[in-house]
């Protein structure tokens, strides 16, 4: 009986921290076919913004949702330099003999603000004419009103270190996020869950 309650705690918390996270799919998906059964032990995760804190955010939720599949993951704030950006060079410089499998490069890639018109109630046609004009003349009536959407897009790819190759792509669209650490965090666990269901990680 004390499993059973159990259980149906988690499960109705899982039910509560999904329904306050942003609504997030994936569109533009990539696999490159000869890298098929691959496996991540150990990675490097880039967080693309402007922003150095945005970075952070982007690398910690990686990091902590791909050490839920026991790889172990270095992040390019906590390893390069002050002022180091990543590049060939770069890479080369501070990660060549890391045994790094995979680079994750994560990104911002635009948002939008989508417009819906609408009308309030639908006609009920299986009534008889009166009743049929009653339920109808309030939608045909009814002022027209419009709502506002916002779509935020992040971009994730994977390259293989040995010749820098893309092997896994993804773009993400989430709607109506509260902040960025909201969609970073269902990004993050998206991605990676969907890696682990493809056989990235053991």
């Amino acid at each position: 009986m004390k499993v059973l309650i159990g259980f149906i705690s988690v499960s109705i918390l899982t039910v509560i921290i999904y329904s306050c996270s942003p609504s997030s799919q994936f569109t533009n998906l990539y696999i490159d076919d000869a890298y098929k059964g691959m496996q991540f032990k150990k990675v490097l995760v880039v967080g693309m913004a402007k922003e150095e804190w945005k970075r952070k955010v982007y690398e910690n939720e990686f990091r902590q949702d791909l050490m839920e599949h026991d790889v172990e993951v270095l992040t390019a704030w906590q390893e390069l330099p002050k002022g180091e950006t990543i590049s060939k060079e770069t890479f080369y410089k501070y990660f060549s003999d890391k045994n790094i499998d995979a680079v994750f490069v994560v990104m911002a890639a635009g948002s939008k603000t989508e417009e819906t018109m609408s009308r309030g109630g639908s006609a009920n046609v299986y009534v008889g004419f009166y009743g049929f004009y009653v339920s109808s003349a309030s939608y045909y009536y009814s002022p027209v009103t419009t709502s506002e959407e916002t779509v935020v897009y992040m971009q994730t790819n994977i390259y293989e270190t040995s010749k820098g190759t893309l092997i896994w792509s993804v773009k993400s669209q989430s709607f109506e996020p509260q902040n960025t650490g909201d969609v970073i965090k269902t990004v993050s666990y998206n991605v990676v869950n969907e890696l682990a269901l493809q056989g990235y990680f053991k």
